[in-house]
């Protein structure tokens, strides 16, 4: 994990020192849906919270087409607090202000959690946003967990994953 946040800071780091011109800061906001999933030997239990988030964003734009958006992004669903740090790549769709998103993020659970689950997990997110003017965006995402929550889940077929839904608004500076 501490290679990963390593590899997440100097990426950030290199995309910082792009010329400012091509870079935007911004602030989002809306709502949440957290789905918690656990799998023990064929049998699956699911239960979906909902809340909301808030979150900052630094747009870098490598060129018209292709930006990269590092977020940090704090949710709370029904008493549970979340921070996500995703890094996604963003395609705009010609001039029509469609954007795809697609990339990695880190999500912890910032709760004391019992003994045997990890706080930290890697997701795969993927999405879509529009620019309705200049400043003003929407956007929706999804995020699949790609790791195992439950720290011995292998030595007992048991797997515990958090899937997330983002929907939002947010402001470009």
């Amino acid at each position: 994990m501490k290679k990963l946040l390593f590899f997440a800071a100097f990426t950030v780091a290199g995309l910082m020192s792009m010329n400012a011109q091509n870079t935007t800061f911004g602030i989002t906001a809306g709502y949440t849906n957290i789905k918690a999933k656990t799998s023990y030997e064929g049998q699956s239990y699911s239960e979906s919270i909902s809340g909301f988030h808030v979150g900052a964003l630094v747009d870098f734009g490598l060129n018209e087409n292709f930006h990269i958006q590092p977020e940090v992004i704090y949710a709370n669903a029904e008493e549970m607090n979340f921070l996500y740090i995703p890094v996604l790549a963003k395609y705009y769709i010609s001039n029509s202000g469609f954007q795809l998103l697609a990339g990695p993020q880190v999500n912890i659970v910032l709760d004391e959690l019992i003994d045997g689950l990890n706080n930290v997990g890697l997701d795969l997110t993927f999405g879509a946003a529009y620019d309705i003017n200049e400043h003003f965006f929407i956007d929706a995402r999804y995020s699949f967990e790609l790791t195992n929550r439950f720290e011995d889940g292998a030595d007992y077929d048991v797997s515990g994953k958090y899937n997330t839904l983002f929907a939002g608004v947010g402001y470009k500076f």
